[in-house]
């Protein structure tokens, strides 16, 4: 579809230099940063990278409105959107891998939050899982990340691991921690803590298909996304347990009203109306907010909850 004379004038105006397609701004550089003469290959991909990288620290970051909820099994987009990353950010520099994140432990007594970015790192996880053993498992329990660390018949420690990750195609593994809450006592938090170590909310593991060791400016990223995944974890906690406390207030509140209605109503004190309550929900198997409501919104009013007559009112204090 043509675009019509007065839009294209309008787009030369702001994009001035280039009429090849390669729009530049009003100081002469692209979307990349790159002059409209042109720049060298090399820092027109370091400086997308660069860009790719920012994106991603920023979606990892924010609570991404899914609320901290995931899948029955423990399967969570958080996760799962750092272990694309990361995978993706490795690919770039030219390095083959699968990545999988475990976290520490899930909310209350839930499953333990989990992503992975592809079959291979799956499987391990269900490996580490069932075995109990592996570079995640090692990395939650010390509270210390694995630098590369090559993978051979012989390697201490994970004898049943070890042999399933070569067969896949794993020679070496290595490790990123996500900093947990320093709130050992938030139901929110997802963390593991050793008494030697900074409390771990998770861990990212990456396994190589080559034994090279990882260089500083990959180590680097991967811990950067590490981190921002933890604060964006922290922000779901955060929003999830002002839900909660929100909704107990909001509880709290209405049972509060429906003891002072109840009182009134049954000539009676507010601890009689409360026990009352109490034991009707609980005959009834319903919430006791759920009974209070109802004595509030004067749709309970068969017994025990009828009025008394006969009796002066109860007045607080006499």
């Amino acid at each position: 579809m043509s675009v019509p004379s007065s839009r294209a004038a309008a787009a030369l105006q702001r994009f001035p230099g280039r009429r090849d397609g390669h729009h530049t701004d009003a100081d002469g550089r692209d979307a990349n940063g790159c002059a409209a003469d042109g720049c060298d290959a090399g820092e027109c991909e370091t400086s997308e990278r660069e860009r790719l990288l920012a994106e991603a620290l920023l979606e990892l970051a924010s609570s991404g409105g899914s609320g901290g909820t995931g899948a029955a099994d423990g399967g969570h987009p958080k996760p799962a959107a750092l272990a694309a990353h990361a995978r993706r950010r490795l690919a770039e520099e030219g390095r083959r891998c699968e990545t999988a994140v475990h976290l520490g432990a899930g909310p209350g007594d839930g499953p333990a939050p989990y992503g992975f970015s592809g079959e291979r790192a799956a499987r391990l996880r269900l490996t580490e899982r069932e075995l109990r053993e592996g570079p995640a498992t090692e990395t939650l329990r010390t509270g210390v990340a694995l630098s590369s660390l090559p993978l051979t018949e012989a390697a201490p420690g994970w004898p049943r691991y070890t042999p399933t990750a070569l067969e896949a195609g794993v020679r070496a593994v290595h490790t990123v921690l996500l900093p947990g809450a320093p709130d050992a006592d938030d139901a929110g938090a997802l963390e593991v803590r050793d008494a030697e170590c900074a409390p771990v909310a998770g861990v990212l593991v990456v396994h190589l298909l080559d034994a090279e060791p990882l260089g500083p400016a990959a180590v680097a990223a991967l811990g950067a996304l590490a981190r921002a995944c933890a604060l964006g974890l922290a922000h779901e906690s955060a929003v999830r347990r002002c839900g909660e406390l929100e909704r107990a207030l909001g509880s709290r509140v209405v049972i509060e009203q429906a003891k002072g209605v109840l009182a009134e109503r049954r000539h009676g004190s507010v601890d009689d109306a409360f026990r009352t309550l109490r034991a009707f929900a609980r005959s009834h198997r319903r919430p006791l907010h759920q009974v209070a409501r109802d004595v509030v919104e004067a749709r309970l009013l068969d017994p025990p909850f009828q009025r008394r007559a006969g009796a002066p009112p109860y007045r607080r204090g006499r």
